[in-house]
């Protein structure tokens, strides 16, 4: 039987924006391909940004449709440069689609700053691109968990690159992982304390582990699910930023 990826997201509001009254400025977008190749987007919105939350949406949706529409149109990648080419051309349109946006409501493009991290899976093969903060890991098939994408580094705390900057492209990073990944998971920078073992950035199994089991395992209501587990008590006790998680998982 033919293998499916299941997959369930959730961004939710950080205490932090329930107290101002602000909104959720995370988003996340995917999508499965008949073929089983799966195609993933988180996106985290400037905190200062006046309209950070459409500009992680719009970023995640169009990252999303552009690899979607490259992988339906057009031969598979066969390297890794070309991998590279395709992502980071991902991240070019989700930047000129908030330049437009910017554009029709007659704002400064910094109103809808965000970051971005898209991912692609297939059979023996996951790859990612991003800029700014958030990370991704995967599960390989000896059950070991994998830092797929890191964090960015900056010289100074809360510093990160954002879509919007001159410079994103310069500071975009990309990975290629050849093997099969049997579940991954991205998320925004809000979760990296609990998923991270700081300051070595290694996956923190007994944070991965019951998710990635629950992934695999989802029904109906897992993304609801998956959302309360996001505002409960032991999760926002340690993080008040905006949460966005989302979990894929090989099923037969």
């Amino acid at each position: 039987m033919k293998e499916a990826w299941r997959v369930i997201g959730a961004s939710v509001q950080g205490v932090s924006h329930v107290k101002s009254g602000q909104p959720c400025q995370d988003a996340h977008a995917y999508s499965v391909l008949p073929d089983g190749t799966l195609i993933a987007a988180v996106a985290d919105g400037a905190g200062s940004a006046a309209l950070a939350e459409v500009g992680a949406q719009l970023a995640a949706q169009t990252a999303v449709n552009c690899v979607r529409r490259e992988l339906i149109e057009h031969a598979l990648p066969d390297n890794d440069t070309a991998w590279r080419s395709l992502l980071f051309d991902a991240l070019k349109a989700a930047r000129q689609r908030l330049e437009d946006e910017a554009s029709a409501r007659g704002c400064a493009l910094r109103d809808l700053a965000a970051t971005l991290m898209v991912a692609v899976a297939m059979a023996e093969l996951a790859t990612v691109a991003h800029v700014g903060d958030g990370a991704a890991v995967l599960r390989n098939t000896s059950n070991e968990l994998l830092l797929l994408a890191a964090p960015q580094v900056s010289e100074y705390v809360n510093e990160t690159t954002f879509l919007v900057s001159a410079d994103y492209s310069n500071a975009a990073q990309f990975c290629c992982w050849h093997g099969r990944a049997q579940a991954l998971a991205l998320f925004t920078d809000g979760l990296q304390r609990l998923a991270l073992q700081m300051p070595w950035q290694r996956p923190h199994a007994p944070f991965f582990t019951p998710l990635l089991q629950f992934a695999a395992n989802a029904g109906a209501d897992a993304e609801a699910q998956l959302a309360a587990f996001l505002r409960s008590p032991r999760i926002v006790e340690r993080a008040d930023d905006d949460l966005t998680l989302l979990l894929a998982a090989r099923s037969a």
